[in-house]
């Protein structure tokens, strides 16, 4: 039995004590609309106003620039919050990485210059340092933000995802080097697995048991891979170049990750109904790479896998490589790495 089948995390739409502070403070200023983004210093006074509720995250929001330092506790990599419901919409950017989690309910979330409505079951990631304002005014929506620090993100978290191959490139590319691709869209439709891992990691982060670093590192590990591997394909990347936006990107790099040993350009292009041209551009603008150079990459970390296994002989992983010949496959990896397959093999005995 894997632990999200005997547990349910239980939505609860009650107002805590600070969010009915809130929510008064909101309907008594009704012409400020602070459910559309603010600057910060524009709606200070709201939350100095609801700050008699003691809560400690509050003077934490009163900047417009959050670091890894103010928000996390010295022996974590991540934390794990419930939104606050009618907290002043404004706007804020962080040195670290968010995921937004719509549980249930609605909510609108503003990314640089793009309004994005979020839909019970979606997940948003935002990249470190994108400007972005969150706008929950609904008592029914149950919105969690996880907040992972930027230092360890890779290490702690994608480490387990981060197998080189073209996918977790791209995701990675994505959050950490592309002024154009602020964030990731992953529409669940309530994917009962992932919104239970939340809820798990949300319990374990308010409490306080033996080795709550790992146990939280290990449940969002598990939430990452479920992720992907469920709602990879289907990932809503924004643009915002309108002649880079492709629906067919995530397709095209989950079929070079497959096809690695037998795929062409042309074989590619043609498959998907692109030129050559452009399908090299798709590629190059979304991994950094040109499509030769992630086949090579693929074909590599692939070989050091199965030379890992002694009883699989160099003539069969160059086949199984796609290479059609055993010497061209010696001179890639020799290039590659800076030895021969066999020097390879022997050393990493």
């Amino acid at each position: 039995m894997r632990f999200y089948d005997a547990y349910e995390y239980e939505i609860d739409t009650n107002l805590c004590k600070t969010e009915q502070r809130l929510k008064d403070l909101y309907f008594e200023n009704q012409d400020r609309h602070l459910e559309k983004p603010h600057d910060i210093k524009d709606c200070r006074d709201i939350f100095v106003k609801a700050s008699h509720t003691d809560d400690c995250l509050f003077p934490k929001f009163l900047v417009d620039n959050l670091e890894e330092d103010l928000f996390f506790h010295k022996n974590l990599d991540c934390e794990i919050y419930k939104h606050f419901r009618y907290l002043p919409c404004n706007w804020h950017s962080h040195s670290f990485l968010e995921v937004l989690c719509v549980l249930h309910g609605s909510c609108s979330n503003y990314i640089q210059e793009q309004k994005l409505e979020i839909q019970s079951g979606d997940i948003c990631i935002i990249a470190p340092n994108t400007p972005h304002a969150i706008s929950v005014f609904s008592d029914d929506c149950i919105v969690f933000n996880i907040i992972l620090r930027t230092s360890t993100f890779e290490t702690a978290f994608f480490g387990t995802l981060s197998e080189n191959d073209v996918l977790s490139d791209f995701f990675m590319r994505m959050l950490y080097h592309s002024p154009t691709h602020p964030y990731l869209l992953f529409r669940t439709h309530g994917n009962h697995e992932l919104f239970n891992y939340v809820g798990y990691a949300y319990e374990e982060f308010i409490g306080n048991r033996q080795y709550k670093n790992r146990m939280l590192n290990s449940i969002i590990d598990a939430f990452f891979i479920t992720l992907l591997r469920n709602h990879g394909a289907n990932v809503i990347v924004p643009s915002l170049a309108e002649d880079d936006q492709n629906e067919n990107l995530i397709f095209i790099l989950k079929y070079i990750q497959e096809h690695f040993a037998t795929v062409t350009l042309k074989e590619l292009s043609s498959f998907f109904n692109y030129s050559e041209r452009q399908l090299q551009r798709i590629i190059k603008s979304s991994t950094g790479m040109s499509f030769s150079e992630n086949i090579q990459q693929l074909r590599m970390n692939q070989a050091t896998r199965l030379l890992a296994n002694p009883d699989i002989s160099i003539a069969v992983i160059s086949e199984e490589l796609g290479y059609s010949d055993i010497g061209n496959f010696r001179q890639a990896f020799k290039k590659y790495f800076g030895m021969t397959p066999l020097e390879y093999r022997n050393k990493t005995r």
